[in-house]
């Protein structure tokens, strides 16, 4: 009888450390809590890349009915998924404000991807200007005002950013990554708009100068830096550090500072040349003599621009296709990672570009290429858009590798963390239950 009791009470022990161990060891987590953990600044490449698609198909020079109402449907799902990511963020920072600083001053990657939030915000007020003034002339004073908002997000994603990557990450020349480019893409798509929104908005010569000039100097900013980036990346290639699988994707992003400096050139060139500089006319340099020669030299650095970019599409669509014929399977795996919608943005300012090419040269070649890459993109669009939401459905895009129905768990440190401070206030207690755990494993073991 004594060793059945004695048999029992070990027993009952053991159960007890068992429950102790594992509720030290791991605690339970809601599926939304980890998934809004895992919600990375990546997510705004989608918006981003729908705003420059909405903007191509407005602007493309072959047209069909319902074209319109289709970009503006793109228009309103970019604003309608810059919004609601735009607040998930927000409460992901709320929730995990270690986790996200940590991933800021550790991951490039989630660093250059808050420069999207500008440049989708970009594509919101470019359209506004081409859509809204029927409907009054207040609309392109809302656009004006956007763009001085703007001028801040750019400036601090095209100067912020780089000394984030230089001071805190520091990954060294066989890491870069071509994320490093979308803070300079930042500062040039908000030249470009500052050119939309100068020549469509009907402002004054007094309100649309210093939106040139300074548009300009966003150029000048990124511009020669994105060429040294260029040459340290060239340096990656050749030393046959090329990016592989989900992460080739990420080559197209080199296209994209040219092709937006092309297209922000020639628009900032038609602006002078359609009398802004003439009208407003205070210094020899700005004033009628100088019109025609700025805004010439700008349209032809435009098409020097975009021969540079063309050079760079090429490249990585090759090594896109290189990628997929050796290794087809990556395709099929566009459900869990959101690195493909790299694609779309920098294709989509190539494109524009060469849009705004066939305006300013006339040219019949450029409205047929522009065609053809408007059709690529459109595909590219949905291809992404339904592994997205495929991904969503299942939940491997946002990290939920059991799916939302599934279990989720904290590691130990976490679950310890994650208990209310009048609990855990101290290093000592913390140790203490790790002591606990330790010797509730150990003892499992022993019996």
């Amino acid at each position: 009888m004594d060793e059945k009791n004695v048999d029992s009470q070990d027993s009952q022990r053991v159960a007890a450390w068992r429950v102790a161990a594992w509720r030290v060891a791991a605690w339970r987590v809601a599926a939304w809590r980890v998934a809004l953990k895992n919600f990375s600044s990546q997510w705004f490449l989608i918006p981003q890349g729908t705003g420059i698609l909405a903007v191509i198909l407005h602007n493309l020079h072959y047209q069909f009915r319902g074209l319109d109402h289709i970009s503006q449907i793109f228009w309103v799902i970019t604003i309608a998924t810059l919004a609601s990511f735009l607040v998930i963020y927000l409460l992901r920072v709320v929730f995990f404000l270690r986790h996200v600083a940590h991933e800021i001053s550790q991951n490039s990657m989630e660093t250059a991807c808050l420069s999207s939030i500008s440049i989708a915000f970009t594509t919101i007020y470019i359209m506004i200007v081409l859509n809204l003034l029927p409907w009054g002339r207040g609309w392109g004073m809302a656009a004006y005002v956007m763009y001085w908002v703007n001028v801040v997000m750019a400036a601090t994603a095209c100067i912020g950013i780089p000394y984030v990557f230089t001071k805190l990450e520091g990954p060294g020349i066989d890491e870069i990554s071509p994320a490093v480019f979308l803070p300079l893409i930042a500062a040039l798509t908000l030249a470009a708009g500052g050119g939309v929104t100068c020549q469509y908005s009907q402002l004054g010569a007094n309100l649309q100068v210093p939106v040139i000039i300074l548009s300009y100097l966003f150029v000048g900013m990124p511009l020669p830096l994105s060429v040294a980036f260029d040459g340290m990346f060239l340096v990656r290639l050749f030393d046959k550090a090329v990016p592989r699988q989900q992460k080739v994707y990420q080559l197209m992003i080199i296209c994209g500072p040219p092709g937006q400096a092309s297209f922000a050139l020639q628009m900032l060139g038609t602006c002078v040349k359609s009398g802004a500089f003439a009208t407003y006319d205070t210094s020899s340099f700005i004033g009628h003599s100088s019109a025609s020669a700025i805004g010439t030299t700008s349209q032809v650095l435009g098409l020097v621009y975009w021969g540079y970019a063309t050079f760079w599409w090429a490249f990585a669509s090759i090594a896109v296709l290189h990628d997929t014929i050796s290794s087809p399977k990556t395709v099929l795996r566009w459900d869990q990672s959101l690195t493909a919608w790299s694609l779309v943005f920098p294709w989509g300012v190539y494109t524009n570009a060469a849009v705004q090419l066939g305006v300013t040269l006339n040219s019949r070649a450029f409205w047929i290429w522009q065609t053809v890459l408007a059709l690529l993109l459109v595909i590219i669009w949905l291809g992404n858009a339904f592994a997205t939401i495929v991904g969503l459905g299942t939940g491997a895009v946002i990290g939920l590798n059991k799916g939302w129905a599934g279990h989720y768990h904290t590691s130990n440190g976490e679950a310890v963390a994650a208990l209310p401070r009048s609990r855990w206030t101290t290093r000592k207690r913390w140790m203490a239950a790790r002591e606990r755990h330790s010797r509730a494993n150990s003892y499992v073991r022993q019996r």
